[in-house]
């Protein structure tokens, strides 16, 4: 993936971070995989066929595909027809792929939240030093450059980087979710 967002002009950092071509920014919230791009900031995850397609406003996935075959000289024959097992192996893994495109945003979400939850629970100083400090404060102190830390690894690691946080960010929904039944 990175070959062909390189290739259509992104600059990609070392974080594997580029300014997404899909809305207007002026700081990176893009992440290129491997196999995909994703955009923290609109939303659009695509695989390299629908990267292609959606960059260059094409109506159909195979024109995307020759376009490809094309700009990259890929020498593919991209009008042969795929065999039903191919097709059924292509859609297992669209919805594999899908499945964990909403629990990657829904952790982002789950870590934001969070983190944002604690920063607000810091502000809750004493008023003075004689006064006892509401658990939330000093839970905030305790808890809230880990919060931090989850945020960036979170947005600089790879996907296996990420599913690998899916404990974390199960026992972060286990909290905020205790939360609201109090």
């Amino acid at each position: 993936m990175s070959t062909v967002a390189k290739g259509y002009g992104l600059k990609i950092n070392r974080a594997g971070m580029a300014i997404c071509p899909f809305h207007a920014e002026k700081t990176p919230s893009a992440k290129i995989y491997p196999d995909g791009f994703h955009c923290f900031g609109c939303g659009v995850h695509a695989d390299v066929i629908g990267f292609t397609q959606r960059l260059f406003g094409l109506a159909r996935p195979i024109d995307a595909a020759r376009k490809l075959n094309d700009d990259f000289l890929l020498h593919l024959d991209v009008d042969g027809g795929a065999s039903p097992a191919q097709v059924s192996e292509y859609r297992r893994r669209q919805h594999e792929r899908e499945k964990y495109e909403r629990w990657e945003n829904e952790a982002w979400l789950m870590l934001c939240s969070y983190y944002k939850l604690l920063r607000e629970w810091r502000e809750m100083v004493p008023d003075c030093p004689d006064d006892e400090p509401d658990r939330r404060f000093i839970y905030a102190l305790h808890n809230l450059h880990h919060a931090e830390y989850l945020c960036e690894e979170f947005i600089n690691a790879d996907e296996d980087g990420r599913k690998m946080m899916r404990s974390e960010v199960e026992r972060i929904a286990g909290f905020l979710g205790g939360l609201t039944a109090d």
